[in-house]
């Protein structure tokens, strides 16, 4: 695989899982914010689920729509070998309770790149 159709499929794959930067999970919907997590312990990509105005949920249903969420982007974004994880901190980083966070680990995104010029 060249650089080029690597980044190719980055881009393609990104598309898919983004969906236009819109997720919707049973009655709520949320805009996704994908960055750059700098935390030494975390580094990697972040991704947050900032719910519309109005979304109001409750504990259990957050945690039933954060493993929903978790579950559909890990099978995604298993073909790359990459999973999401769930951030533990994401109430230190939003006074919103309605936010959803998980991130990459920038290691699994080191292994995807090396095993893409490796060819595996």
């Amino acid at each position: 695989m060249n650089k080029q159709q690597f980044e190719q499929l980055i881009k393609e794959e990104l598309k898919n899982i983004l969906n236009e930067s819109k997720l919707t999970a049973g009655d709520n919907t949320f805009n996704i914010d994908v960055s750059v997590n700098r935390n030494p312990t975390k580094e990697g990509i972040k991704i947050q689920l900032k719910p519309t105005p109005g979304t109001d949920m409750d504990s259990d249903e957050k945690a039933k729509v954060t493993m929903a969420v978790q579950e559909k982007l890990n099978n995604s974004l298993e073909p790359l070998g990459l999973q999401v994880n769930e951030d533990p901190d994401i109430r230190q980083a939003t006074s919103d309770p309605n936010v959803l966070g998980f991130y990459i680990p920038l290691v699994q995104i080191k292994q995807m790149i090396v095993d893409a010029i490796k060819g595996s």
